[in-house]
């Protein structure tokens, strides 16, 4: 016999509000709401799809200035990533060795952060040669990345550090094998990220201003700095308008990003 009150009127499904209210996209709308970091994001967007037009293209000025972004991006990416773990493992051994420890090894990374640490690679393209590499080169440029990384991700570790739930969480006896997978890594990824990021603009302003002076990239590699060299000392300025302007864009979106992820990510961004 049929059911007098007919059957269970079918709903719609629901969306978790834990996943749609949850950390990642809370930082993904402040993020995405922060106007300059947006216009970053499409302005890098757009530099990932051009740059391999210029190299299909290769001729004229616009597409040998793409091709050279090429160079100047993969370069400032591996250097950043090394850059980046460098900074990472500096600041999180420092908090984890004890207050005392933390101090020694830190002042370093505070004094060369106040250091124009950019000279660092024009020095070394000169002492290393014409057959300069780039796996010397991209070494330098992770070290000139990895202080400020550590200053301020060892912040971030010591914010996160002082939380309450972290405190509540030890009071309760939680092991710390424990507290470090539920509670200090999840919470800790996003502001290390935005700690990060600052690698990738500072490796790639070192590469461009030691390519300026020809003491960059190896020999035969062209990049943005290695071209506006070039063009400026040849004075045609209609080469050396495309790779300045794209070097410009591409520096100012990376500031751009980083500046809102860490609005974003980080905890003194959002309090």
């Amino acid at each position: 016999m049929r059911d007098p009150a007919g059957p269970e009127p079918r709903t719609a499904p629901r969306t978790d509000p834990h996943w749609r209210d949850g950390p990642w996209q809370k930082a993904g709308h402040r993020l995405t709401a922060h106007r300059p970091a947006a216009v970053g994001l499409t302005l890098l967007a757009a530099l990932m799809l051009a740059v391999p037009a210029g190299l299909v293209a290769g001729t004229g000025p616009v597409g040998a200035a793409l091709a050279a972004g090429h160079q100047s991006l993969s370069f400032a990416l591996l250097a950043g990533l090394i850059g980046a773990a460098l900074g990472l493992s500096w600041a999180a051994a420092a908090v984890a060795l004890g207050e005392r420890a933390e101090r020694l090894m830190m002042a370093p990374a505070a004094a060369l952060t106040g250091l124009p640490l950019a000279l660092a690679l024009p020095l070394a393209g000169g002492l290393l040669g014409p057959e300069r590499g780039l796996a010397p080169m991209a070494a330098v440029s992770a070290l000139i990345a990895a202080p400020a990384v550590a200053v301020l991700a060892r912040e971030e570790l010591r914010v996160l550090l002082r939380r309450e739930f972290l405190t509540a969480a030890q009071a309760a006896g939680l092991p710390a094998g424990r507290r470090l997978r539920r509670h200090i890594l999840p919470n800790a990824v996003m502001p290390l990220a935005a700690a990060a990021w600052t690698a990738l603009p500072r490796a790639l302003m070192a590469e461009s201003f030691a390519s300026l002076l020809g003491l960059g990239l190896p020999e035969g590699v062209t990049g943005w700095g290695t071209a506006i060299g070039a063009a400026a000392r040849a004075g045609d300025g209609a080469a050396l308008a495309g790779p300045a302007l794209l070097l410009a864009l591409a520096l100012w979106a990376l500031h751009a990003v980083g500046d809102g992820m860490r609005l974003a990510f980080t905890s003194g961004g959002h309090r």
